[in-house]
């Protein structure tokens, strides 16, 4: 993929929406630039209050500065506080604390903005007390960067929350159940007949037949079988402690990645809540990997809902809640959208 340049705010702000795949709500967005190529893009959560103190900052200026090719950093709000003339500045303490952390790691902070529910300003206009002039958000659609990533097949949902409505439509239990009792007469042959299956389907991203689902997900039930799966997803070489973490300094094959996630969200559809928790704690793990950290969360809260002892996504959960980033989504050489 060549690299993505900017020429306009409206391309900015496009990007951060692409970037992550959702429009973000009540965050703060960083791009970090290597010059005028855009890099890696970090999200996190707007405080509930105004009054978070020098931690906040602290924590957001360390993890921009983890991308060590960055020379510059692009900065949104994406708020629905009020903004507009006669409205206080949301966040303006946080806004100038990180500006000062970010100057001291020796990034340049080019522009802040601030994205509203319909339009978006530039956050320090010609006067600091003041915004730059709105511009509608129906101006993002003929940008550029927006153009050049839609006709790349980049779509930018409304929300980050995993979308399920698939879930239980068609619930096959007796099937999956069956087909459990079938790999136990000889589980080696019959596991190692369903990875077959399952590369199969993944690299000639063919469409599965019922009986094919049914299969992939009774073998899912084998947490052997789900953690094979899990080392061969990404499609490198590297011990499976290094991919389950996204560590390696090689990208992974996010095209590969991507037809992982379409073939575990069609195993949903047949999905009893049973044997929910191993495709949806893999989705989960994909999102983590991409760098979506929200809805990996969410993933992670419907596995457990239905097995609250599924170990895996106890492990996941876990990470989530201390912060922890996936290595892939950190860098620009391996992160999702600058490799797709």
């Amino acid at each position: 993929m060549e690299p993505i340049r900017i020429s306009s705010p409206a391309d900015v702000i496009s990007y951060m929406g692409h970037s992550l795949g959702y429009w973000p709500k009540e965050s703060l967005v960083c791009v970090a630039l290597d010059g005028k190529t855009l890099g890696p893009t970090l999200r996190v959560n707007l405080p509930g209050t105004e009054d978070v103190g020098e931690s906040y900052a602290e924590r957001v200026a360390h993890a921009v500065g983890i991308d060590h090719d960055a020379t510059a950093v692009l900065v949104a709000l994406f708020t629905h506080k009020p903004w507009n003339k006669g409205n206080s500045k949301p966040f303006a303490s946080i806004v100038q604390g990180l500006k000062s952390r970010l100057s001291a790691a020796g990034l340049l902070v080019h522009d802040v903005w601030i994205v509203g529910p319909e339009s978006f300003a530039q956050y320090d206009g010609a006067n600091p007390t003041t915004y730059g002039k709105g511009t509608p958000l129906s101006a993002l659609e003929s940008s550029t960067v927006n153009a050049e990533l839609v006709y790349q097949g980049s779509l930018i949902e409304q929300n980050d929350t995993p979308a399920i409505p698939e879930l239980f439509a068609a619930v096959d239990h007796g099937s999956v159940e069956s087909a459990l009792r079938d790999i136990a007469t000889n589980p080696d042959q019959n596991l190692h007949a369903a990875y077959r299956l399952w590369t199969d389907l993944i690299d000639h991203e063919a469409e599965p037949s019922h009986d094919q689902l049914v299969e992939v997900l009774a073998a899912l039930q084998y947490v052997g079988f789900r953690d094979q799966i899990l080392a061969y997803i990404p499609g490198i070489n590297e011990p499976m402690a290094t991919t389950l973490f996204g560590t390696t300094e090689e990208a992974p094959q996010w095209d590969r990645i991507d037809n992982s996630e379409k073939l575990l969200r069609k195993l949903l559809t047949i999905a009893a809540p049973t044997h929910a928790a191993p495709p949806l704690t893999l989705l989960g793990h994909i999102c983590w990997w991409k760098g979506r950290g929200t809805a990996a969360a969410n993933y992670m809260h419907v596995a457990l809902t239905f097995d609250p002892d599924y170990h895996l996504a106890r492990l996941l959960d876990q990470m989530l809640g201390a912060g922890i980033v996936s290595g892939w989504a950190q860098h620009k050489n391996t992160a999702y959208r600058n490799n797709h």
